[in-house]
C-alpha cells in the first residue's frame, strides 16, 4: 500500500546520459518536521549548502539528481541549486525554501541547469506514492542495485510506516554522512526527538561501514516527519525508534554488500573494551585497514593484521588479554596464537558474510562494523570513473 503523504518521481533529464533516470524528487503533501546529517568535508557541495540554509524550516520536499555532484562549482552551483527548487516550488506551489537539495556525481562540472529545469514539469506531474523503485534507481552512481527498505509499526490503534532510500557504492567511510540516503515516514514525531532519534540510529548504523575510507563532498542523510498537534507518546515513539534503527541498519548492511567491486561483507565486533568508545576507536581501525580488507578479499587468515589495526587504533588494550576470533573459531587467546581447523576456516572465509570478534579483555565496552574487501573490480571502477 502507498504512503498517503508522501509521493516520488523520476525522470530522465539527459544530464550525463540519456538513458538514465537521473532526475528525482520526493514530495510531502503537508509540512514536515525534518532532521539530517551531512558531510564533515570541509569541501561540500551546493546542495549541501543550501539545504543546511533551510533546515529549521518545515520541509515539503527534497530534490536529488545522480551523475553530477554540483560540488566545487562555485556561486554558479549555489543559484543552480536555488533555481531548480526555485522552479519546482512554483510547479508544486510551495515554497522554495521548504526544498531541499542533494546530487551524486562527478565532482567540478556544472550542473546542466536548464535540462533540468525544462524536465520539471514532467518531475512534478508524475509524482505517484507508488514511484518508490523509480526514485530509488534514478539516485544511483556506481551502484549495481537500488537500495530501497519500507517498514511498519503500529503505536496504539495506528499502523505507520517508515521508508527508506540510500545511495551508495564507493566514497563510503565512517563519520557522517558516508551517503546520500533519504527516510520518510507518517509517524508524527516532535522535531527535537525526530533529531535525537535519527542521530542515535545513524551514529550506530551508516556511521559504522566503510567501504573505502573515503569522505564525499555531497554526503546527506534525511528523515521526514508530519507536523502534527497529535504526535507520537513515548511508547510509540520507542517503538518508532526500534523501527528506525531496524530500518537503517538493513540499509547499511545493503550498501555494503553493493560495495565497489565488494565480494564480501564482513562484521566487526569488538567486546570488553575499556568503554563503548574505545570499542568503536578499535572496530573502525580494522574495518578501515586496507591490508584487512585486502586479507578479505584473498581469503587469508592473516589475523596478525587485525591485531595490527587494534594495537594502532588508539584503543586501550593489553595485547596479553587480546583475542581474535573469525566466527567462533579462535586464532589468538589472551595474547597466545592458537592451532585451528583450517578447512573450518577456509570455509568460513569463503562466504559471504562472516564475523571478525576482537575480544580486548579490559572491561564491557562494545561496538560494531561493517566492512567490505578491496578487489580488483575496485581499482578498475574507480581508475576510469569520470572517463
Amino acid at each position: 500500500m502507498s504512503n498517503k503523504i508522501f509521493s516520488f518521481s523520476a525522470v530522465k533529464s539527459g544530464i550525463k546520459y540519456s538513458d538514465k533516470y537521473d532526475f528525482a524528487l520526493i514530495y510531502s503533501n503537508t509540512p514536515c518536521n525534518c532532521a539530517a546529517t551531512f558531510t564533515t568535508n570541509k569541501v561540500c557541495a551546493a546542495p549541501v549548502i543550501v539545504s543546511k540554509e533551510r533546515m529549521a524550516n518545515p520541509i515539503q520536499a527534497i530534490v536529488v539528481n545522480s551523475s553530477n555532484a554540483n560540488a566545487c562549482t562555485g556561486e554558479m552551483g549555489l543559484e543552480n541549486a536555488k533555481n531548480i527548487t526555485s522552479t519546482i516550488g512554483s510547479a508544486l506551489n510551495i515554497d522554495p525554501e521548504s526544498i531541499l537539495a542533494a546530487s551524486t556525481g562527478v565532482i567540478g562540472v556544472q550542473l546542466p541547469a536548464q535540462k533540468m529545469i525544462d524536465s520539471i514539469p514532467d518531475l512534478t506531474s508524475n509524482l505517484s506514492g507508488n514511484n518508490q523503485n523509480l526514485f530509488a534507481q534514478a539516485i544511483m552512481t556506481t551502484d549495481t542495485v537500488p537500495k530501497y527498505v519500507k517498514k511498519t509499526f503500529i503505536a496504539g490503534t495506528k499502523t505507520y510506516t517508515i521508508e527508506g532510500f540510500a545511495k551508495g557504492s564507493g566514497m563510503i567511510a565512517p563519520n557522517m554522512a558516508t551517503l546520500l540516503s533519504f527516510i520518510v515516514t507518517d509517524a508524527p514525531v516532535e522535531k527535537n526527538l525526530l533529531r535525537d532519534i535519527f542521530f542515535d540510529a545513524i551514529s550506530k548504523t551508516y556511521n559504522c561501514i566503510t567501504i573505502d575510507g573515503d569522505m564525499s563532498t555531497n554526503d546527506s542523510a534525511f528523515i521526514l516527519s508530519p507536523l502534527s498537534d497529535n504526535y507520537l507518546d513515548e511508547k510509540g515513539t520507542n517503538i518508532f525508534k526500534d523501527t528506525l534503527y531496524q530500518l537503517l541498519e538493513e540499509l547499511a548492511l545493503i550498501l555494503v554488500k553493493d560495495g565497489e567491486g565488494a565480494t564480501r561483507c564482513v562484521k566487526i565486533n569488538v567486546k570488553n573494551a575499556v568503554n563503548n568508545d574505545e570499542a568503536r576507536i578499535c572496530a573502525c581501525a580494522v574495518a578501515e585497514s586496507l591490508l584487512v580488507k585486502t586479507a578479505i578479499f584473498g581469503k587469508d587468515p592473516n589475523w596478525g593484521r587485525i591485531a595490527c589495526a587494534a594495537g594502532y587504533s588508539g584503543a586501550q588494550l593489553d595485547q596479553n588479554t587480546l583475542s581474535i576470533y573469525f566466527n567462533d573459531i579462535p586464532l589468538l587467546l589472551s595474547g597466545t596464537p592458537v592451532g585451528y581447523d583450517k578447512d573450518r576456516l577456509i570455509e568460513i572465509m569463503n562466504s559471504e558474510s562472516y564475523e571478525i570478534n576482537i575480544d580486548i579483555g579490559s572491561g564491557d565496552g562494545s561496538w560494531s562494523y561493517w566492512t567490505s574487501d578491496i578487489s580488483y573490480d575496485y581499482v578498475k571502477i574507480n581508475s576510469e570513473y569520470t572517463t
